[in-house]
């Protein structure tokens, strides 16, 4: 199976390339051979706003988790094809369900049989020296370590993909930048204890490489010059590895994201049963989405200029500022 993990940076002006390149979202997944795709950062504006020819694609059934503090902000969903749809889903579960840490949209948890895949898109803590979400995104960490531990000492295989918000070592940040200056001791630490515990499938597969990384700063020429930093991520717990096959950095369109994908490719594991019905969060299970007069992103897309497009692509996080 096939994995495609992704920070598109605004999903709405996303899926309007798809449709330009590859006729739309299926197209796109099918381009990649994807059974799973997890995208973060999809700063949609609220659950109503889903539209059922983005979240039901043929072949697929989607979980999202949508920021319930700002609108335009955060957000993650994961794509499921048919034959690897999930027996249960969460969102947003790494607190209480009113904590501060589940109110983002950043958690995707989605339960495919042989593995629990948890898809992520951890805080930026913001600029330094400041950096004024530093204890937030300590706190996120801690409780992500703890679930997916938790979900791991109960006998479950875990893969926890995403935009992870740290690179690992300095050899995952360009010369020109010094990857102990831009985290915190604390941050580094809580990202290692992590590590420990979840393999870092593609350093695992690419122990040598270098200069090889997943987002640039979008405000200089960093791209052109790749003055970037390696932060998204497939950390899968031991069991996992005897069935990976690959893992890759897959280069998309610069204009599309600030972030490169990776593709994540699996064997040798057994899908969910077939015929099972969709888990609770399943968009198939949605009743919006039966609704046949509700407008589709198509018509969205038509209405929005591209000074909107490119406003949205503004909004969230402070994603440009990567060495924060």
């Amino acid at each position: 199976m096939r994995i495609l993990i992704w920070n598109v940076n605004s999903l709405v002006p996303t899926v309007r390339n798809f449709v330009h390149a590859h006729g739309g979202l299926k197209g796109f997944l099918q381009e990649h051979n994807t059974d799973v795709a997890c995208f973060q950062e999809t700063k949609l504006l609220s659950a109503e706003k889903l539209t059922r020819d983005i979240a039901c694609i043929d072949g697929f059934e989607s979980v999202w988790a949508i920021s319930q503090e700002k609108k335009g902000y955060s957000g993650t969903v994961n794509y499921a094809s048919t034959e690897w749809s999930p027996v249960n889903a969460e969102v947003d579960c790494l607190g209480c369900g009113d904590d501060d840490i589940d109110r983002e949209g950043r958690i995707v948890l989605t339960d495919h049989g042989s593995f629990v895949l948890i898809n992520v898109y951890v805080p930026n803590a913001g600029p330094c020296p400041e950096r004024p979400r530093a204890a937030y995104k300590y706190k996120f960490l801690e409780a992500l370590r703890t679930k997916a531990l938790s979900l791991q000492d109960a006998g479950r295989q875990v893969l926890i993909v995403g935009d992870l918000n740290i690179a690992a070592t300095q050899r995952d940040v360009h010369d020109k930048l010094d990857r102990e200056a831009m985290y915190p001791k604390h941050e580094k630490e809580l990202f290692d204890c992590i590590l420990m515990e979840f393999t870092d499938v593609w350093r695992k597969l690419h122990p040598d490489s270098v200069n090889t990384f997943t987002v640039w700063d979008e405000k200089t020429s960093a791209r052109a010059f790749n003055e970037g930093v390696r932060i998204d991520y497939a950390l899968c717990s031991p069991g996992l590895l005897e069935h990976v096959v690959s893992c890759e950095i897959l280069s998309l369109p610069p204009k599309w994201s600030d972030h490169a994908a990776l593709v994540l490719e699996l064997k040798g594991l057994k899908p969910p049963p077939k015929g099972h019905a969709p888990c609770a969060l399943s968009s198939a299970r949605m009743k919006q989405f039966n609704d046949r007069s509700q407008p589709s992103m198509r018509m969205f897309m038509r209405k929005l200029p591209s000074s909107a497009a490119e406003t949205d692509e503004t909004q969230g996080d402070t994603k440009r500022q990567k060495t924060s």
